[in-house]
């Protein structure tokens, strides 16, 4: 079974069974809530005829182990090379499903010659084709891409919702209900928690941040800025395990919480020294 969204599973079977899909659309909303999940599971829907993995591992929110013939799933493309293959990819007949199905995610990192690009393609798109842009900002996205696509809102999932999630369901009762109250209704987060290990990492280094000072913080914080540079999404989880620890006591932490944001917000607009914003926490 798929986990959460079902208003939107339902919404878009019934629109695939009347042959009424849009050629093109923008799912959009906060990162992690399950935007790509969904549109990855909607290719194997319209190949396979379900929203879950048929004949792979049922995990909810794992595709099937065998490669969709009529779908490119592009995770980090920006460029103009890559809208190119989605072009000659589009124009092609399909094999198995009725549609063949171009996936982007992260579009709002898109560079303006490549959005131009899916413009053009959205301008005369191949009968068969369905184009989806995941983005979690759609003010990175040009004005007449915006109005081309039909846009789909994904917010976030009820706890009883993201306690469907497959793996979930396989926990104790006690790491269950930790992991549902700490992804905050994020499918993608919870995910994590579960089995990614940098996420792991991160929690422990902000757990131990905050319990240490002076030159216990300092060789922890040295650590952490050399560990990110083979892990550069180490900080990013950092700082969020960080503000999600000091939220838990959000009066008496207000300053230091302020503090965090200022250096957070340092280091993504500026080329600064990462070690310094965090030993100035």
């Amino acid at each position: 079974m798929f986990a959460g969204h079902q208003d939107l599973v339902k919404n878009f079977k019934e629109l695939v069974r009347a042959g009424k899909l849009a050629h093109g659309y923008i799912f959009f909303g906060e990162p992690e809530v399950g935007k790509f999940y969904f549109a990855k599971h909607l290719a194997n829907f319209l190949e396979n005829g379900g929203f879950s993995a048929k004949g792979g591992p049922a995990l909810g929110w794992e595709l099937s182990y065998r490669p969709l013939q009529d779908a490119l799933i592009l995770e980090n493309a920006s460029g103009i090379g890559a809208m190119r293959e989605i072009k000659n990819f589009l124009w092609q007949k399909p094999v198995v499903s009725p549609n063949k199905v171009v996936v982007i995610n992260n579009a709002e990192n898109l560079t303006p010659e490549a959005q131009n690009a899916i413009l053009k393609i959205t301008e005369e798109p191949p009968e068969s084709s369905i184009l989806i842009l995941i983005a979690s900002r759609l003010d990175n996205l040009l004005p007449p891409l915006l109005s081309r696509l039909q846009k789909i809102y994904f917010g976030r999932l009820s706890d009883s919702e993201i306690g469907e999630i497959e793996l979930l369901k396989a926990k104790s009762s006690k790491l269950k209900a930790e992991i549902i109250s700490s992804s905050f209704g994020r499918p993608g987060r919870a995910m994590r928690l579960m089995s990614d290990p940098v996420t792991k990492e991160a929690k422990n280094y902000a757990r131990n941040f905050l319990k240490m000072t002076g030159y216990q913080r300092s060789a922890l914080i040295k650590d952490l800025v050399e560990n990110q540079k083979d892990k550069p999404e180490l900080l990013d989880y950092f700082f969020e395990e960080l503000i999600l620890e000091l939220k838990n006591d959000i009066v008496n932490n207000a300053p230091f919480l302020k503090s965090v944001l200022n250096r957070l917000f340092l280091i993504k607009s500026y080329n600064v020294n990462k070690r310094i914003q965090l030993e100035a926490i």
